[in-house]
């Protein structure tokens, strides 16, 4: 009886752990400034992101891919784990969140060599379709997309220019 009540202890305190980090959102749904203080680099010892097009206009949809560019499998996020920033006032400012969508305890594993593309359509409701309320104003000028379970984040920087 003491091993069941011990392995129900063990799966209940191991639900509410998982839960704490599911849930590590904010009240309001958004991971408000944590993604504004974690650092992001544009250069990564196993990864390269690139976009696959340097400049799209509002309304287009840019597409990035991440290469696993060294000798072992790389783990990272799924479900869109990415955010877009703009930049402004020199600052990087969040343009959208988390995507609803994204779990930390989901993972993609991505073999030497291989890629995955992300695509990202620089329209209000595009964005908030795929990642929820828009921390931001989506507008010209200039953006990153930030891939988010890299330690630390990687960025790959886009145009964004006037519709035509």
């Amino acid at each position: 009886m003491k091993r069941r009540t011990y392995l129900g202890s063990i799966g209940v305190g191991a639900a509410a752990f998982s839960g704490g980090i599911v849930l590590k959102r904010s009240e309001n749904g958004s991971e408000g400034s944590e993604n504004q203080r974690t650092p992001v680099v544009y250069e990564h010892e196993d990864l390269r992101l690139e976009t696959l097009r340097d400049s799209v206009s509002l309304g287009e949809t840019v597409r990035f891919e991440v290469t696993n560019t060294g000798d072992s499998t790389v783990v990272l996020g799924c479900d869109n784990a990415w955010i877009v920033q703009t930049y402004s006032d020199g600052e990087w400012r969040g343009v959208t969140d988390t995507p609803r969508s994204h779990y930390q305890m989901c993972a993609l594993e991505l073999p030497p060599g291989e890629s995955r593309i992300e695509t990202a359509t620089m329209s209000k409701e595009k964005l908030e379709t795929q990642t929820g309320d828009l921390l931001g104003e989506l507008r010209p000028g200039r953006h990153r997309f930030v891939l988010l379970e890299t330690d630390p984040r990687l960025a790959a920087d886009f145009r964004v220019t006037p519709a035509e």
